[in-house]
């Protein structure tokens, strides 16, 4: 176990909850294409406690990352837009989930997300891409979307990510 494993797991950080994103745009996340001229995402997020804990609240953000060249590991991060629930500008249906709630171990939730005022033209256009089609099918450029549940106690939020084709 490395150093900042047995961190997380001394401060509570480690093994409380679990964040998976099934669905993009009502597609399978691993498969999810978005065009890229939309400026609305929306998809939903799971939080499966794996022990007893307190959820505050739930982040989305949408990243758009563009390598410089070809050889470099990562690219550039642009956070194209963040949402949180609850949003205190929004008011919600009934059906959506009261936070902060306290979860048991076992426990799943499963809510919808979405963000709005998308511009990846704009991005892109700012890292040479002027007809922002030019980056459709150029592997440099890349849509990652993250999905985050703020636990209570925990410094390390769980998350996940998945990459979305652009189209």
């Amino acid at each position: 176990m490395g150093l900042l494993d047995k961190v997380k797991t001394f401060t509570g950080g480690k093994g409380m909850a679990k964040v998976t994103i099934p669905t993009i745009e009502q597609q399978p996340s691993e498969t999810a294409t978005f065009p890229i001229t939309d400026s609305v995402l929306k998809g939903t997020m799971v939080i499966a406690a794996q022990q007893s804990c307190t959820l505050l609240a739930l982040k989305f953000e949408v990243w758009l990352y563009i390598k410089g060249d070809a050889s470099a590991s990562t690219g550039t991060p642009n956070l194209v837009v963040a949402g949180t629930y609850p949003d205190p500008s929004v008011s919600y249906a009934e059906d959506f989930v009261k936070l902060p709630a306290e979860l048991a171990a076992g426990q799943v939730i499963t809510h919808p997300w979405m963000v709005s005022e998308l511009d990846l033209p704009t991005i892109l256009a700012k890292h040479g891409y002027m007809e922002p089609n030019d980056a459709l099918h150029d592997p440099r450029v890349q849509l990652v979307v993250k999905c985050i549940a703020d636990v209570k106690g925990s410094p390390f939020d769980p998350s996940a990510e998945v990459n979305v084709t652009l189209t």
